[in-house]
């Protein structure tokens, strides 16, 4: 699972961009397999795109921070959306559409909660 320094990392949801975070770390990973290999009948085959892969990206935020309230209404909503990870080392930026937050959970002593956001699509495909 690729991981971000926030501070050479900078999240943007709905056109917000995030502050607030309580860990260091962006972490990004992808759950099921880019292709699917497809064999016919005859021995044929071909490499498919996998539909049903997902991308997950979480990241824990204080939560006295002003962007926490914002997530947690988006969770409660549902809001289906946008986000861009930008790493402002090398300036590239990963864009995930159809990006929803499944899941806000907290820690034992409650000072942070990790927000995940499940997404579609990146960069397009």
């Amino acid at each position: 699972m690729p991981l971000y320094n926030i501070r050479n990392t900078e999240l943007v949801w709905r056109g917000l961009t995030l502050s607030g975070f309580s860990d260091v770390k962006v972490g990004v990973s992808q759950e099921g397999q880019s292709n699917t290999l497809v064999i016919g009948i005859a021995g044929e085959n071909f490499i498919h795109p996998n539909n049903k892969r997902v991308w997950q990206i979480s990241s824990s935020f204080s939560i006295n921070s002003y962007c926490y309230p914002i997530l947690e209404q988006d969770n409660l909503n549902n809001i289906e959306d946008t986000l861009i990870v930008r790493d402002l080392n090398i300036g590239t930026s990963d864009i995930y559409t159809n990006c929803v937050i499944m899941s806000i959970t907290s820690d034992e002593n409650s000072t942070r909660k990790t927000v995940t956001w499940h997404a579609i699509k990146r960069n397009g495909r």
